[in-house]
């Protein structure tokens, strides 16, 4: 860590551990003029926040683009909560899978109003079963209602010991992970959802600080940066978020994405729930039958609601013995 020389107001003076060089950061603020708000307001006019950090906050981090979630800056104390155990309630699970990036399994739960992240586990899939085991040896598991999972997950792009297509979800399956549900990767929509959570004065999605891997990542969260002309010209302008180091917040994306139900009963499910569709919380096939009606022995498929081809490899039709589900 470098050597604080000196710090007041404005200026700050360290020297570098490695090679003893000294380094002086002079801020604007230096100048007691420039305190004022009278002329930071004038200044401002027309930055964007990514600017203002820039230019005169000599943020290194903001040359990467906006942040994609200042609110987590601005109500930290808010959002992030002490750890806390919850002995009661509804769990879901949102999983991104990586061999050589890192895995992101967090645990979510709804209490007071406001759902929580309570939960992680974070680090590369090198070994599928170990990684099945330390999903099982989570305490809330066994009370999770599904997993919403990296949809890249059911396909076949793998082979089974006998050389068969398999896909990575089936692998965990055999480990006994079998509350998989396809998570969806609409972006916007889960960030639209998460500024709503987070625009409350009481922020109605609160992170755990156990959790640090998942608020390191929402706080790096920055947007692509199209500040440059020829940055613009060359690309196709998109709001998108830099695809690099947010594992955790993929899965918190599929979670969010699957439109989890914090109220009691499965009657209360919305019609356009993902969930609901997929576990059929009170729905009916195409029929007129309850589902209920297809729980029964022999029946080990379902089909996927967008492609409807029978997959007989996912987890609910696996655990439930569906067959067939209508849309």
């Amino acid at each position: 860590m470098p050597e604080l020389i000196h710090e007041s107001e404005g200026l700050k003076i360290v020297r570098n551990d490695r090679n003893k060089f000294c380094v002086c950061t002079l801020f604007y603020y230096a100048d007691p003029e420039k305190r004022k708000p009278e002329w930071e307001n004038t200044v401002r006019q027309g930055m964007s926040q990514r600017d203002w950090a820039k230019e005169y906050l000599i943020d290194y981090t903001a040359k990467f683009g906006d942040r994609v979630f200042p609110e987590l800056q601005d109500k930290r104390d808010s959002i992030v909560v002490p750890a806390t155990d919850f002995d009661s309630g509804q769990f879901w699970g949102g999983f991104d899978y990586g061999a050589r990036n890192p895995s992101s399994f967090h645990v979510y739960t709804y209490c007071d109003g406001a759902f929580y992240a309570i939960w992680e586990l974070y680090k590369p899939c090198k070994n599928i079963p170990e990684f099945a085991l330390e999903i099982r040896q989570c305490p809330y598991y066994h009370r999770l209602k599904y997993i919403a999972a990296d949809p890249s997950l059911f396909a076949k792009r793998t082979h089974s010991v006998g050389g068969e297509p398999e896909s990575v979800a089936n692998l965990f399956i055999k480990e006994g992970i079998s509350k998989f549900i396809p998570g969806n990767t609409d972006e916007e929509t889960w960030i639209a959802t998460i500024r709503k959570h987070w625009e409350k004065e009481d922020p109605s999605f609160k992170i755990s600080e156990s959790c640090r891997n998942l608020i390191r990542e929402f706080e790096n969260a920055t947007f692509e940066d199209y500040s440059s002309d020829k940055v613009k010209e060359m690309s196709n302008f998109k709001e998108g978020i830099v695809d690099k180091d947010n594992h955790a917040m993929d899965d918190n994306k599929y979670f969010f994405n699957s439109q989890p139900s914090p109220k009691s009963g499965i009657r209360s499910k919305f019609a356009n729930d993902i969930a609901s569709k997929w576990y059929s919380w009170g729905g009916k096939t195409r029929k007129g039958k309850h589902m209920a009606e297809y729980q029964q022995p022999g029946f080990i498929g379902m089909k996927h609601p967008r492609s409807n081809e029978l997959t007989p490899d996912y987890a609910p039709g696996i655990k439930y013995g569906w067959k067939e589900q209508g849309r």
